[in-house]
């Protein structure tokens, strides 16, 4: 046992925080080796074979609901690498989701962030270099890793960052209250006011059999938390994207994770990196298209359709109902 105590200081975004072990420095190594980043990649390859059986929507589901949940690793992962590198375990165990979340916007937006890079402005194509800086490629194809990945890094944070993407996984992760299957949108002239256009005089817009339908927490009136409404949301996708995205998430926190160690002083040739044969393959998870992603359509509910409920009307009605049934 290190007969020092360790302290690392770091933020989380922007709040402080410091840590303290006496072997600090090897339970970040032991953390960094436990995260199994072939996991993602093994997840994919299941449900690959199944989509389309009769399982396939609960397949699907399986696929959509790890693709956030690698994003997730992946972005706390480079989080940690941004403000705390010599303490992952430190961050990973510290971070709350707004927080993940806001750090990934200020790198999408190049706006300034705390950070041990000596670099203010945070970039995805700079943490790719970093990341990707220990590869025994020729300078054209190290080259185009470096971008490659800078690209990929922030279509992946778009994704991320998506309030409708995060309102679905959700609903899926948590109480599984979502509705497999996708739609398809048609449009069509009515002829006569009131009468649906026929079949054969609708045009379609776009569409897919895979996809969740779900409920999203609405606000009715402004700056009130209490009143709200249940508002049906429809999200379409291509399964087949995720097995492709899942892919990349699975390289991508490899490379994070090998340069981490390398960062806290494992060996290089310990350090494994992966990357994909061509340039092109990069565009892979968004490459099928399914026309229409969302669909909100609901009932109008303006502020004059309700009476504001305080909070001391509900908690009084179940002083009043323990009343009555005593």
């Amino acid at each position: 046992m290190n007969n020092k105590m360790e302290i690392i200081g770091f933020t989380v975004d922007e709040e402080p925080n410091a840590c303290w072990d006496w072997d600090l420095s090897q339970k970040n190594i032991e953390f960094l080796d436990g995260i199994d980043a072939e996991y993602f990649r093994y997840v994919a390859e299941v449900h690959a074979d199944h989509l389309e059986g009769e399982d396939r929507h609960r397949s699907a589901l399986a696929l959509r609901t790890t693709y956030s949940q690698a994003l997730e690793v992946l972005f706390a992962l480079l989080s940690s690498l941004v403000q705390a590198p010599n303490c992952v375990v430190g961050w990973m165990l510290s971070y709350k989701n707004y927080q993940l979340k806001n750090v990934v916007r200020k790198i999408n937006d190049h706006e300034q962030v705390y950070t041990r890079l000596n670099k203010q402005k945070i970039s995805w194509n700079h943490l790719s270099k970093h990341v990707h800086s220990h590869l025994g490629y020729d300078q054209e194809k190290m080259q185009w890793i470096r971008e490659g990945f800078g690209k990929l890094w922030r279509s992946f944070a778009n994704d991320f960052l998506d309030e409708k993407f995060t309102q679905e996984y959700n609903g899926a992760k948590h109480g599984l209250r979502i509705r497999p299957g996708g739609f398809t949108l048609a449009i069509g002239l009515e002829e006569t006011p009131g009468t649906p256009a026929p079949p054969n005089k609708m045009h379609n817009i776009g569409g897919s059999k895979f996809g969740t339908s779900y409920f999203s927490r609405e606000k009715i009136l402004e700056n009130d938390r209490i009143n709200f409404r249940p508002r049906r949301q429809s999200r379409n996708w291509d399964p087949y994207n995720f097995i492709n995205g899942l892919e990349f998430l699975s390289m991508s926190i490899n490379n994070v994770i090998a340069f981490l160690r390398i960062l806290n002083k494992v060996d290089p040739k310990d350090c494994k990196f992966l990357t994909p044969k061509e340039d092109g393959f990069f565009n892979a998870p968004w490459e099928r298209s399914v026309g229409v992603i969302n669909f909100d359509f609901d009932k109008i509910i303006r502020p004059k359709n309700v009476r504001s409920v305080t909070k001391e009307e509900i908690f009084s009605s179940y002083c009043e109902q323990n009343k009555n049934e005593s």
